[in-house]
C-alpha cells in the first residue's frame, strides 16, 4: 500500500481512542466488580468480569485499537504514529471524566491535570505538524533492529535483576523502565509485520519477536504494577514508549523529519512539551489512584498484547 500520512495520522487517533475507551470501560467495570469481593480475590474478580458485558466491550474496544494501531502504521511513519498514541492520556482523562460525573462518590480530575492534557494536546499537534517525516522503508533494516531489540532485552533483563534483590529500592521504577522500552520496540516490529503479505507472517522472524516482546513487556508492566506505587512506574512507562519508537526509527526504517530551523525548533518543543505534558499528567494520575480514586489512563498498546 502506498503511504498516506493523513489516513495514518486518523487511524492513529482512532486506535487512541479505542484504547482509551478500553481502559475506562474496563476499570471502571473492574472497580464496581471488587467491590463487594475480599481483598485478594483475584479468580472470583475474573470470574465476575468475564460475565460483564461492560469489561468484554472493554477488550473488544482493545483489539479495535490495536488493528487500528497496526493499520496506522502500514499507512505511515513510526516517528508521527506512536506520539498520537500518547493522546489516548487526554481521551481517557476526558472519558473518565465523564464517566465519574455520574458517581457523586468519585473524584473528578483536579486542575493541574486538565492543563497537563492541554500541554499534550497542543504540543503534539505542532510535533506532527513541524515532523513532515519522509515514510522511510516499509520493512526494518535487520541490523539495527535487532541491535535495538538486543539494548532492550539487556535493559529489561537489569531491570529484572534489580527487581529480584529483596530490599532493592524502586523495584517499580526499574521494571517500569523495562516495560517502556519493550513497548517502544514491539511498535517497530509491528511495523515490520503489518508490511509483510498474509503468506510469509509465518515464516518471518519479526512475527515471532513481536510476539515474544510483546509478551514480556506486558509481564514487566504488570509486575511494575505488583512492584511498587503506581505513581513510580506509570510516568516511565508513558514516556519512554514513543520516545524509544520515535529515536529508532531513523536508524531501523530511515524514517527523517523535516529538515530547517523551522521545522527543527517546532520538532523539539514539540517532543519536550509532549514528554513533560505525559509525565506529569501520567504521575498527577496515578497519585490520585494512590488515593483510592479510579485510574483513567490506558496501558500501554497491546501486541497479540494489550494491552495489559
Amino acid at each position: 500500500m502506498e503511504p498516506h500520512l493523513g489516513l495514518s495520522v486518523a487511524l492513529a487517533l482512532l486506535s487512541a481512542c479505542a484504547f482509551a475507551v478500553s481502559t475506562v470501560v474496563q476499570h471502571r467495570a473492574a472497580t464496581t466488580a471488587g467491590q463487594d469481593l475480599p481483598e485478594g480475590a483475584v479468580l472470583r474478580l475474573v470470574g465476575k468480569l468475564v460475565r460483564n458485558r461492560a469489561w468484554i466491550g472493554g477488550q473488544a474496544a482493545a483489539l479495535c485499537g490495536f488493528l487500528l494501531h497496526a493499520a496506522a502504521l502500514k499507512f505511515g511513519p513510526v516517528v508521527v504514529v506512536q506520539p498520537l498514541l500518547s493522546g489516548g492520556l487526554v481521551i481517557s482523562l476526558a472519558l473518565g471524566a465523564l464517566v465519574d460525573r455520574r458517581h457523586p462518590g468519585r473524584v473528578l480530575p483536579e486542575r493541574g491535570q486538565w492543563i497537563s492534557a492541554g500541554v499534550v494536546a497542543v504540543t503534539l499537534g505542532l510535533f506532527v505538524l513541524s515532523a513532515r517525516p519522509d515514510h522511510g522503508g516499509s520493512y526494518a533494516r535487520p541490523g539495527p533492529l535487532l541491535m535495538c531489540v538486543g539494548a532492550a532485552a539487556a535493559v529489561m533483563v537489569l531491570a529484572a535483576l534489580w527487581a529480584l534483590r529483596p530490599r532493592a529500592p524502586h523495584k517499580a521504577l526499574a521494571l517500569g523502565l523495562g516495560a517502556g522500552f519493550g513497548f517502544g520496540i514491539t511498535g517497530l516490529l509491528l511495523k515490520d509485520v503489518v508490511a509483510r503479505p498474509p503468506g510469509d507472517l509465518l515464516t518471518s522472524w519479526t512475527t515471532y519477536l513481536l510476539l515474544v516482546s510483546g509478551a514480556a513487556s506486558i509481564t514487566f508492566a504488570q509486575w511494575a504494577y505488583q512492584s511498587g506505587a503506581l505513581i513510580e512506574c506509570l510516568p516511565v512507562m508513558a514516556v519512554l514508549e514513543p520516545l524509544v519508537a520515535v529515536g529508532l526509527a531513523a536508524p531501523v526504517y530511515g524514517e527523517r523529519l523535516a529538515p530547517g530551523v523551522l521545522a527543527t525548533t517546532g520538532q523539539v518543543v514539540g517532543v519536550v512539551g509532549l514528554v513533560v505534558g505525559v509525565a506529569v499528567l501520567a504521575r498527577r494520575t496515578a497519585a490520585r489512584d494512590a488515593t483510592g480514586v479510579p485510574l483513567a489512563v490506558p496501558a500501554p498498546a497491546p501486541a497479540p498484547h494489550r494491552r495489559g
